[in-house]
């Protein structure tokens, strides 16, 4: 499997060496990245490929291809997209694909072209094990119809100040904080829904990464994460970051279902949980900590797992990547026996979700987003 990459950072060498893991026939042989911030990682791992080309385009008429990986700050995503595309290529892409409106109805109208099964994507909280384990519990109805739900993803300082520095504190760049970083959750619990949202609110800002609450002594635990990157800057808590720190959302789905939804990129111990409440009984997990839980209506313990912490047993997006990776590749060797749990359509309708929940925040009003899925929809069939 000939593999390329344009846009060669930390994040798409780690997913081709969790791939490379699995199967040993992956070979990355070229990339386009005029700073390749993996390039550590991949000579350590053994996997940094000697060809570098100036564009994307010349990469793909010189190098016959089985998969184009997608690793460049968001904004380029639907450009390389299209390149990929027009030259025949599989595609996996990582989250989010684009980053705004615009961009989504574009890359609607090429998914009706070439089809949705040309583009992977890396949403990579549906591949995980809790995942796994609350889609059972749903297809067994041991949950009922989901009524609401309760949910955070919230990070360390290290992280935040990560966010800060990175080119992902530009909005133009990114597509905010919600997009880049909630993606992954307003997806998984749309899948736990079964449904589209209709109406959202939002309230947030950055109030916590500002001047006057910079630590008096030192600041190396917002700094400890080295940047040497494309649009990498130096200042944390008067940075020139024009993304929020925290923001909450509340979301009415078609089905009537409800999500409260907390997001602060500066907890001392961070933690990303959720609870689920239906009809038949409840079930709560958190992917940090590792722990999933569920009872029925009589508070029986029908389900106790722990799958380990995060930052401890297991790592990778909990475990997820190197799960996400297997599965991608038992799909591109048979995609009829191996479908995979969530697809660019998912992937385009998250961040569609997200970008309305900052619309909301940005215009203090709620957001109703069923002439949005009537556009998007006039693309895709």
């Amino acid at each position: 499997m000939k593999i390329g990459v344009v846009g060669f950072g930390n994040r798409i060498a780690h997913v081709f060496h969790e791939l490379k893991k699995i199967n040993t026939d992956a070979n990355l042989i070229a990339y386009v990245d005029p700073q390749p911030i993996g390039k550590a990682y991949a000579t350590k791992n053994n996997f940094f490929p000697e060809k570098n080309y100036e564009t994307l385009n010349e990469m793909v008429n010189n190098e016959k291809l089985d998969l184009l990986m997608i690793g460049s700050p968001n904004h380029l995503h639907l450009e390389h997209i299209k390149e990929g595309l027009s030259a025949g290529l599989r595609i996996f892409a990582e989250k989010p694909i684009v980053i705004n409106e615009k961009q989504t109805m574009e890359l609607a109208q090429l998914v009706k072209k070439y089809g949705a099964d040309k583009i992977l994507v890396g949403l990579v909280l549906r591949y995980s094990q809790h995942a796994r384990s609350v889609r059972d519990l749903l297809s067994k109805n041991v949950i009922g119809d989901v009524i609401s739900i309760e949910a955070s993803e919230h990070i360390m300082p290290w992280h935040g100040g990560f966010f800060m520095r990175n080119w992902r504190r530009k909005e133009k760049y990114s597509g905010g904080f919600m997009l880049e970083k909630c993606c992954h959750d307003i997806d998984f619990y749309s899948m736990i829904t079964s449904s589209r949202p209709i109406k959202v609110a939002s309230f947030g800002g950055r109030n916590s990464f500002i001047p006057k609450n910079q630590p008096s002594g030192s600041i190396e635990e917002y700094t400890k994460y080295n940047l040497d990157g494309w649009e990498s800057a130096e200042k944390v808590f008067d940075s020139d970051a024009d993304i929020v720190d925290h923001q909450v959302a509340i979301i009415e789905y078609e089905n009537g279902a409800t999500l409260a939804f907390h997001t602060n990129m500066r907890v001392p111990d961070e933690f990303r949980r959720f609870a689920v409440m239906g009809t038949n009984g409840m079930v709560e997990g958190d992917f940090v900590r590792g722990f999933l839980k569920a009872h029925d209506q009589k508070n029986n313990i029908i389900l106790d797992e722990d799958y380990g912490a995060a930052f401890g047993m297991i790592k990778g997006h909990y475990g997820a990547d190197s799960l996400m990776l297997k599965d991608i590749n038992e799909h591109l060797i048979n995609s009829e026996s191996s479908p995979l749990p969530v697809g660019v359509i998912d992937c385009m309708e998250s961040g569609i979700v997200a970008m309305k929940i900052d619309e909301s925040r940005k215009t203090n009003k709620i957001v109703d987003m069923t002439e949005t899925w009537k556009i998007l929809d006039s693309y895709i069939k």
